[in-house]
């Protein structure tokens, strides 16, 4: 396992977070006590350190594994947990408000068993609360000890940079990471997310890297049958099968290689998911190598994304002759992810 630092602040984590959405029972499909334990001791024996839940996952029953799990043993792991997607219980718990991320996080240390939470993420946005209220809350828990450091996930980038800016203004604790789907068939946060986070030396945590099995040449049909894939994913899917049989390589090898060794990935650290530990053994073992031009370049022109209005208007060679006279001449002429 390699380690990273996360974005711009001291956190060291491994390169490869450990996601705990399968752990427990309550949706049919998940990890029981036994596996998940066991999938944690393979994940750490590893050299992993970064373990990923949420208070929702399983209805709490993923943060008492991994709370059970690190148990005389905190300091050797960095847990990241969430708050936002509880308002089903009840009008006031879930939100992004000031008093449910304080419920939630109460919640969450006593079921992780800590008196403290690595990283916290705001695991949504809610289109209600305003920022200044969000920034404060964290800042709370972080003066209290309870949270070290924040991150948005699953958030527009024009807020996340907001947030960063009035944190930096405010000289309060700001968003150290975000948290988005990304991966090689799946690549919208190319559009804006990534080049925010490149901007403001944010690191990339992505959910989804093998899109629930299908990047890896199957789906979990507990979870979403192969034929009801949406035909996008289905298709590359397919394509990235004929690019392993080329270069040799597993499908599951190439779609975690392709987020760990892109040159443009500094930041990026995939969360694995998996049900047993022969599942988290086999994702980690094909995570373990490079990737060589060929096939990278393969890969990369499998999916490019759709970057749409602005983008694709400015970084046309007819506008770039006005603003830069001879932009062939300028190194780079762009500057693209790719």
């Amino acid at each position: 396992m390699r380690y990273k630092l996360l974005g711009g602040s001291g956190l060291r984590v491994s390169e490869v977070g450990l996601g705990t959405m399968t752990f427990g029972e309550t949706k049919g499909w998940g990890a029981d006590a036994t596996a998940a334990e066991a999938i944690l001791r393979t994940f750490t024996d590893a050299g992993g350190i970064l373990i990923d839940t949420a208070p929702n996952y399983s209805g709490g029953a993923s943060e008492e594994l991994v709370g059970a799990f690190v148990a005389g043993r905190r300091y050797d792991h960095v847990i990241s947990t969430k708050y936002t997607a509880a308002g089903a219980r009840h009008v006031l718990a879930g939100g992004n408000s000031r008093r449910a991320m304080r419920r939630s996080v109460e919640e969450s240390l006593q079921r992780l068993r800590t008196d403290f939470i690595d990283l916290l993420w705001l695991h949504f946005w809610d289109g209600t609360t305003p920022l200044a209220e969000i920034l404060r809350g964290v800042e709370d828990l972080i003066s209290a000890g309870k949270v070290l450091y924040c991150g948005f996930s699953n958030t527009p980038s024009w807020l996340v940079s907001r947030a960063v800016t009035m944190a930096e203004l405010r000289a309060v604790s700001a968003p150290v990471a975000i948290q988005t789907e990304y991966n090689v068939a799946v690549r919208d946060a190319e559009r804006e997310l990534l080049p925010m986070a490149d901007a403001l030396d944010l690191g990339v945590v992505c959910w989804g890297a093998m899109a629930a099995g299908a990047l890896a040449g199957g789906s979990d049909p507990r979870r979403r049958a192969r034929a009801d894939l949406p035909p996008v994913l289905a298709e590359r899917a397919t394509q990235i099968s004929a690019i392993a049989a080329e270069s040799d390589l597993s499908p599951a090898a190439l779609a975690l290689r392709w987020l760990l060794r892109h040159p443009a990935h500094r930041s990026v650290v995939p969360l694995i998911g998996a049900r047993t530990p022969a599942q988290l053994k086999e994702s980690l073992a094909a995570a373990d190598g490079v990737l060589d031009a060929t096939t990278l370049k393969a890969l990369d022109s499998m999916a490019p994304p759709a970057l749409g209005n602005p983008h694709e208007l400015i970084a046309s060679p007819y506008l770039r002759k006005f603003a830069l006279g001879q932009p062939d001449l300028l190194d780079p002429p762009v500057r693209p992810r790719r």
